[in-house]
């Protein structure tokens, strides 16, 4: 299992649509892939933690957004990466496309693997090298927006990237939408925490 997460991780480094290919081939099922969402959750989560435990003046800025518990951030986390893979697997199908949910959730899920390897290696430079931190971040960000659209080409079977750019513009604003509603009614606020504790 390690040695096909390693490979996967190369390989999403090279070729993108490659891994997302070789993710569908080796496809591990609906009920697999859920329990993949959970732990990936909880590992970001944790992994979250743990940075901003050893970055106390990150952890202490007031603009890290939620303010959220663990169980909470988790939950948050959970339903915007199956608002993601709903997201694109509707609005691809809209534009042609052949992708399925559960396929798209796989993707969506190894999307956040690879979010995860970036905000540790990002951890460790602005520990160890604060002025390239923010450049390989930057650089992360672009790749990671690459790597989705490239899984979307290859989820849908599009020809080109132009498709899958429109539905990932598409889906972000039905996400928006969504995870809107959410916080409306949970009760949460960007920057204010639990409006009802």
């Amino acid at each position: 299992m390690w040695t096909y997460i390693t490979d996967l991780l190369r390989l999403s480094l090279r070729a993108p649509g490659d891994a997302a290919a070789r993710l569908l081939v080796t496809f591990p099922g609906a009920a697999a892939t859920w329990q993949a969402l959970a732990l990936v959750t909880c590992i970001s989560v944790v992994l979250t933690a743990l940075l901003q435990g050893a970055m106390p003046m990150v952890a202490a800025s007031p603009d890290m957004g939620f303010g959220l518990t663990p169980f909470a951030y988790a939950g948050l986390l959970g339903v915007s990466l199956v608002l993601l893979a709903g997201g694109v697997t509707a609005t691809g199908r809209l534009l042609g496309g052949e992708g399925r949910f559960a396929p798209a959730l796989a993707l969506v899920v190894w999307l956040e693997v690879l979010a995860m390897a970036l905000r540790l290696v990002q951890g460790v430079l602005i520990l160890v090298l604060p002025p390239l931190a923010g450049l390989v971040g930057l650089a992360g960000l672009v790749w990671l927006f690459w790597c989705l659209v490239r899984f979307i080409q290859t989820l849908h079977g599009f020809g080109g990237p132009g498709r899958s750019i429109v539905v990932l513009v598409l889906a972000f604003i039905a996400i928006g939408t969504g995870l809107a509603l959410v916080l409306a009614l949970t009760g949460l606020t960007v920057q204010g925490g639990f409006t009802n504790v």
